[in-house]
C-alpha cells in the first residue's frame, strides 16, 4: 500500500502525516487495531545539489580518473553506474539533483577512494559532505581522518592513554581513527583544541558494528558483561 502525504508536525519520535488520498486512509483504518503496521517513508528533497558539492564530486572524479587513466566523463559514468547498482537509486544528473543524493554519492565516492587507496590532490575531509559518515569510514578503512594515513583506533575521551585496543571496552564510547602523529597531536593539545582545528568528532559505534569492523569481538563484550555482573554481585 503506497500513498502521498505532507508531514505537518515532528515531535521526537512522532511524526504526523497529512494524508489526502481518502482511499488509502479507508485500507488504513481496516488494519486491526491490535496490529502497528510498518511503513517505509520516503521524503522528497526538493533542495537543488549545491555549487559546492558540484565542485567536491568533480573533483574527487578527476582524482580517480587520473588514478584509474579514464577521461573525467568515463570515470563518472563507471561510477554513477556503481552508485546506481550499489545504492539501488535511479539515475539522476549532477546538474540539477537533490542535495541529499549529492551528498549519498560523494560519500559514496570517499569510500571507494579510501578503499583502494586512491591518491587525491586534497584529503577526504576537506572533500566530505556528511561528517559522520566520514568518521564512520574512515575507521572502517583505518585511515587517518585528517591526512588519510594508516591509522588506529582511538577513544576520543582516552587519546594518548595507552589503553590495549584488544582488552578495552569500546562500547559507549567516542571513536576515531587517527594515525600516529595526529593521534600524539590530540594529546599533547589536548581534545578540545585539535577538534576544533581540525572540525572531527568521535562516533559511538553499536555492538554489530565494532564486531563487523574488527574493533571488538562479540566474546570480549560477553567476558566484560560478565566479569561486570560478578562485580555488581560481589558488592552486593
Amino acid at each position: 500500500m503506497n500513498f502521498i502525504g505532507k508531514i505537518i508536525e515532528i515531535n521526537g519520535q512522532y511524526v504526523t502525516v497529512k494524508v489526502d488520498d481518502l482511499l488509502a486512509l479507508g485500507l488504513i483504518n481496516s488494519v486491526n487495531d491490535d496490529e502497528h503496521p510498518e511503513v517505509d517513508v520516503t521524503v522528497v528533497d526538493k533542495r537543488l545539489i549545491s555549487p559546492v558539492q558540484r565542485r567536491k564530486t568533480y573533483a574527487i572524479l578527476r582524482d580517480m580518473s587520473d588514478f584509474f587513466g579514464y577521461t573525467l566523463d568515463e570515470m563518472k559514468n563507471v561510477m554513477k553506474g556503481l552508485f546506481y547498482e550499489t545504492m539501488d537509486v535511479h539515475e539522476f544528473s549532477l546538474g540539477n539533483t537533490d542535495i541529499t543524493t549529492a551528498r549519498t554519492f560523494i560519500s559514496f565516492l570517499l569510500e571507494f577512494a579510501l578503499k583502494y587507496h586512491i591518491p587525491m590532490r586534497k584529503t577526504a575531509l576537506e572533500y566530505q559532505d556528511d561528517l559522520d559518515v566520514y568518521m564512520y569510514q574512515s575507521l572502517k578503512n583505518r585511515s587517518c581522518v585528517i591526512c588519510g594515513l594508516a591509522a588506529d583506533v582511538h577513544h576520543v575521551d582516552t587519546v594518548g592513554m595507552g589503553n590495549d585496543r584488544r582488552t578495552v571496552d569500546h562500547r559507549e564510547k567516542h571513536l576515531i581513527a587517527l594515525c600516529r602523529v595526529h593521534h600524539n597531536e590530540a594529546h599533547n593539545i589536548g581534545w578540545p583544541a585539535f577538534e576544533q582545528k581540525y572540525h572531527v568528532k568521535g562516533i559511538k559505534l553499536d555492538p554489530d558494528t565494532l564486531q563487523r569492523l574488527g574493533i571488538m569481538t562479540f566474546k570480549r563484550m560477553e567476558e566484560i558483561d560478565n566479569e561486570s555482573r560478578l562485580t555488581n554481585r560481589s558488592a552486593h
